[in-house]
């Protein structure tokens, strides 16, 4: 029906001598208009049609390539990514961003037709490709651009830069060298040099376009801090501090945009302090930096709940930023000995955000029992930055240094209790992985039990993105998908009985009160069921019940908590084996390796 529709309102504007490529922009915009319909509408389908057939003869032509990429565009998702369409758009929208030399300077696109081209391939090739060296090249380019608003350009510019930064590793000292005109270049004649050069040039053009961005010197000091140049890096973060208070002094017009230089304010005042703390300054100089943003933003931000001219995206940036602040300058405090002093910064954290994880684990470190006895778990916000600032190093330092054996454990523990119940390794067909990480517990299985399919989950998106190019022995992937999420949440979505096994190594510990868990984890487990995992030792107390935030900032779960909980989610303790889950400090931390089995029907 669309399509006929389509040749009708085409006939009528325009009758047959009307020049083709006005033919085509109009089916292309009705077809585009009618692209959100389920499945593809014949307009769409013509007009992918007229547009091929014209490249054909035509083709180094822009605006068809244009139009092409924007109607295969409407068709894809992100579930497409061994897709040849999706290669053939991330093609098409490169071609229109960065125009052949042979197409004619008349046909040239508009630079912001350029700029949001590459944009959108660097978009796909980031998210649904996964391609993330394609992506930091399109958006390189995008950034390019000449004629680009400053807004646009610096959301490019805050999409390359964190790509750019997890691709550098962080392993040794890179000499930087500083050109007659203040540029910066990187002296490594291998590793990561291109990214460091590509990210370094980006700097200065962005900087060059937007002299007054405090983001630019931001991203340039985070750079250097890659490079362990820590000088260089702390030196960045002071020229960002320096424009950061100009833009906070300059008189402007409405109070949100006053406010929004404050916030900025504290947010590099932060970025200073902890610059300097690695560059050797001293703690009195690192709380100054944070002081001098609270004396400026505590006022502001007790008036912001009743400020009706602020939106709520600014009020909880604000919010994030004073958070932010509070714990950096409860942490200074107490490295420099003042505990006290932590313990009031960072209930003034928890009066924000009652939530916060940082806060409440670092009051667990200090004993401020008063609020320790109460939490129960960690917000999910918290653990998952936890884990993406320590993917690169996660299995290194956990496996190496630590001396982890918590995957092992929880491995071993599954086969006893096999054993132990008499039950085949077979009848586990299917598993879930809470938590999986980069996939240490779910190579294990892989490779002991080949036939079993191994379902993964992680708060963490960078361990998702490791865990899923993860390899058994024999070549395959471990995982027969991994998601990123929470662990309750993911088993609420699988169907009824749909699981044999929930695995979870050093998971617990971090989860806290797991009876959303095993509630869950009890309605999809087939009858007889298994859950294996680790949990940390705790002796109960009156006040805690078996469950307590420990000074290492994980959680504690004592034999009868977990025993009761188990029971009470229709669960029996098939097994509990203590055991050393790793070193902290050269000290054994312990700890058990848990089986539970889901009670059968009578």
């Amino acid at each position: 029906m669309t399509g006929s529709i389509t040749n009708i309102l085409l006939k009528a504007i325009l009758p047959g001598g009307a020049p083709l490529i006005s033919r085509l922009w109009i089916c292309v915009c009705l077809a585009l208009a009618s692209a959100q319909h389920q499945g593809t509408p014949p307009s769409v389908v013509e007009a992918i049609n007229i547009c091929r057939e014209k490249l054909v003869v035509d083709p180094h032509f822009p605006k068809i390539q244009h139009s092409l990429a924007q109607l295969l565009d409407s068709q894809i998702s992100e579930s497409d990514g061994n897709d040849a369409t999706v290669a053939e758009v991330v093609r098409l929208y490169h071609a229109v961003g960065a125009p052949s030399s042979e197409v004619e300077e008349k046909r040239l696109p508009p630079a912001k037709v350029r700029f949001d081209a590459l944009v959108r391939a660097a978009s796909i090739a980031k998210d649904i490709l996964r391609d993330t060296s394609r992506s930091i090249e399109y958006y390189s380019m995008a950034v390019r651009v000449d004629g680009i608003d400053e807004a646009s350009l610096l959301l490019a510019f805050q999409a390359v830069m964190p790509m750019l930064l997890s691709s550098m590793q962080p392993d040794r000292p890179i000499e930087v060298v500083i050109s007659p005109e203040g540029g910066l270049s990187n002296d490594d004649s291998y590793g990561d040099q291109q990214q460091r050069q590509i990210a370094f040039d980006l700097c200065d053009l962005v900087e060059a376009k937007c002299p007054t961005e405090t983001i630019v010197d931001e991203y340039r000091g985070a750079v250097l801090r890659r490079m362990q140049q820590p000088e260089l890096a702390y030196q960045s973060y002071l020229r960002a501090l320096a424009k950061a208070k100009r833009n906070m002094s300059n008189e402007v017009e409405r109070r949100h945009e006053h406010i929004s230089f404050v916030v900025n304010f504290v947010k590099t005042s932060i970025l200073a302090a902890a610059a300097g703390r690695e560059a050797g300054i001293s703690f009195q100089q690192q709380i100054a930096y944070l002081r001098d943003a609270e004396e400026v933003s505590a006022p502001l931000f007790a008036s912001i709940d009743n400020d009706g001219t602020l939106t709520e995206e600014l009020r909880g940036f604000f919010r994030d930023q004073m958070v932010e602040l509070y714990n950096n300058i409860g942490i200074a405090e107490k490295k420099r000995g003042s505990v006290k002093r932590a313990r009031e910064f960072f209930k003034k954290t928890l009066q924000i955000n009652p939530k916060d994880g940082h806060a409440m684990v670092q009051l667990a470190s200090v004993d401020a029992d008063d609020v320790v006895s109460n939490v129960k778990e960690l917000d999910s916000a918290y653990v998952s930055g936890l884990f993406d600032g320590y993917s690169a190093r996660f299995e290194s330092e956990l496996v190496d240094v630590l001396h982890y054996k918590g995957h092992i454990m929880v491995f071993d523990a599954l086969q006893r209790a096999l054993n132990q119940l008499k039950r085949s390794p077979a009848s586990i067909k299917r598993v879930v992985d809470l938590g999986c990480g980069t996939g240490l517990l779910g190579e294990i299985i892989a490779n002991g039990m080949p036939w079993i399919e191994v379902l993964g989950v992680d708060l963490s998106q960078r361990m998702v993105e490791i865990s899923r190019e993860r390899k058994s022995k024999q070549g395959t992937d471990v995982y027969a998908s991994v998601s990123n999420g929470d662990a309750a949440q993911y088993l609420s979505a699988l169907e009824d009985q749909s699981v044999d096994c929930i695995g979870a190594s050093d998971v617990f510990i971090y989860i806290g009160d797991v009876s959303k868990v095993l509630e869950q984890g009890s309605r999809c487990l087939a009858e007889g069921g298994l859950v294996a995992f680790t949990v940390e030792s705790y002796e109960s107390s009156t006040s805690d019940n078996g469950l307590r935030l420990l000074p290492s900032g994980r959680f504690g779960h004592s034999r009868e908590y977990i025993a009761e909980v188990a029971k009470a989610k229709g669960f029996e303790v098939v097994s509990w084996d203590d055991c050393v889950l790793r070193q902290q400090a050269n000290v054994d931390v312990r700890g058990a390796a848990v089986v539970l089995q889901k009670r059968q029907c009578p």
